[in-house]
Order: structure tokens, then sequence, then C-alpha cells
């Protein structure tokens, strides 16, 4: 059974407080550190390096758990390399979950929706169940959803389902998330395809 976890969230795309690391003993949260979506990439190291020290974590955790998206290009690049090169230096498995999964058991609302902030006037949508996809607001068919979340509820006002108030998991709640999920390599889920294309002439010979 496991101990002890860090946890990370660098998802967040907003103003608000929806980034986090924290230190989770025995579903009991050691310590945390909020952090503002927009702009938290520079703060994970510190705040993980602080938390570690106030709390006297000086061996290995047992599991590092982190939010793989969809969500922050640069939040989710930024805690995910930082929680692949602690756990590999730490030598413990890693475990990645959706923003949306993690914001389900939040809320223990194992068939809400989540909707999050994306760019160019879409939001991601993240279901139960299926892949999660980009849509545009105004293309948004919500008909059947059982509930709605996320931080992106905002961009719609005639919901024809309820709206749940919670934008961001919590640590439990990304730790619970996790349960059951086979533990791997931390990559981001990157909904739309990369916007970087090789060059059209090829790329150029290796140097001699």
């Amino acid at each position: 059974m496991f101990v002890r976890t860090v946890v990370f969230n660098g998802a967040g795309a907003g103003t608000g407080l929806t980034s986090l690391v924290a230190l989770v003993q025995d579903g009991h949260v050691v310590a945390e550190k909020l952090m503002a979506g927009r702009g938290a990439s520079e703060h994970f190291a510190p705040a993980i390096r602080d938390l570690l020290t106030q709390s006297n974590w000086t061996t290995p955790p047992d599991r590092v758990v982190a939010v793989i998206g969809p969500g922050s290009f640069t939040g989710l690049r930024s805690s995910l390399s930082l929680a692949a090169g602690l756990a590999a230096g730490w030598n413990c498995p890693t475990i990645g979950v959706t923003l949306g999964a993690a914001i389900r058991a939040t809320l223990a609302r194992p068939v809400a929706i989540c909707v999050s902030i994306a760019r160019r006037g879409r939001v991601f949508v993240d279901p139960p169940y299926g892949p999660v996809i980009a849509s545009q607001t105004a293309d948004l068919d919500p008909t059947g959803w059982a509930c709605v979340m996320g931080d992106a509820v905002s961009e719609k006002t005639d919901w024809p389902c309820p709206v749940l108030p919670c934008e961001t998991p919590d640590a439990l709640g990304i730790l619970q998330a996790a349960q059951g999920v086979t533990p791997g390599p931390l990559m981001p889920l990157y909904v739309d395809p990369p916007e970087a294309k090789p060059p059209a002439a090829g790329l150029r010979s290796a140097p001699l």
C-alpha cells in the first residue's frame, strides 16, 4: 500500500488558483501550495522544494501522481517534466490522470462532463468515457449530459444540465483518480496536433 505521494497539477489555464503541488501521506494532505494557473510554471520547482523541507520529507516518496491534461501547454510541460525528473531521482513510479477524471473524483460525480479552457474560443471536453476533444463553444451539444463542471462553464450560459461548482481538482481528488491506473511515463495529453511543422524543404543534413 502506498503511504506517501507527491501530487502535481499544472493543467490550470486561467488566472485563479488552479495549479498545485502537494504532499499526501496516508490519505491526508501534509502540505500543499496553490498557484495561479497562468504563470505557475516558474513556481513549481521552488514550491515542491519548500514543501519537502517544511514537511521534513528527506526520503523518497512512494509515488508521484500528476494531472496530464488537457490544459495549459506550458504548465503541463513544466509540471510533468519536473514530476518525471523527481520520480527518476527518487526511483519511484509515476501515474498520470486527466483533469476531468481528477475533478470527477474530487466531487465524487463519476458521470460529470468536464469543460476546460482552450485557445481560440474553444473548450476542451473531457467525458467519463471516450476521448478528450476540443470544440468551439457555440458548437457544443450538451444534450444528454448528466452534469457539467470545469473552468470553462462560464463560457456558456444555457446549460441544459446541472452545473457543478468546481473548476479544479484538489490533491485528494487527483490521488483518488489515480486508484487503479497503471503506473507509466508522464506524457502531456495534447488534444490538438502540434502547430510546429518541419520546413517545406526538409531538415538540414547533420553536421559532419
